[in-house]
């Protein structure tokens, strides 16, 4: 499970033209982050997160009319230490055939 302080690696670094000229920093695949905080968009069904790492300067507009830093997919991630754990059992099951 994804929340605040776990380190979560990049899966999916392939971004939209928009998404790519409208927001300078971003993710690179395979990387590993620390998640700085986790937004939920109840409207979408959907959450997002912003990294320690990686910081982008407030252009999203609000509905309310304020301005906010841009958050990524929190598909885009895999939680490090589930990706270690798959790691370690692959390599196990690979030494037992």
């Amino acid at each position: 499970m994804i929340k605040e302080g776990t380190e979560v690696v990049c899966i999916n670094d392939a971004f939209a033209p928009q998404s790519i000229e409208a927001i300078p920093n971003r993710p690179i695949k395979n990387k590993v982050y620390v998640v700085r905080e986790i937004r939920y968009y109840d409207h979408l069904d959907k959450a997002g997160v912003l990294l320690q790492e990686i910081r982008n300067p407030e252009s999203v507009r609000s509905l309310l009319g304020g301005a906010f830093e841009p958050s990524f997919s929190i598909t885009r991630f895999a939680p490090l230490e589930d990706l270690l754990s798959e790691i370690t059992l692959e390599n196990v099951e690979e030494m037992c055939v």
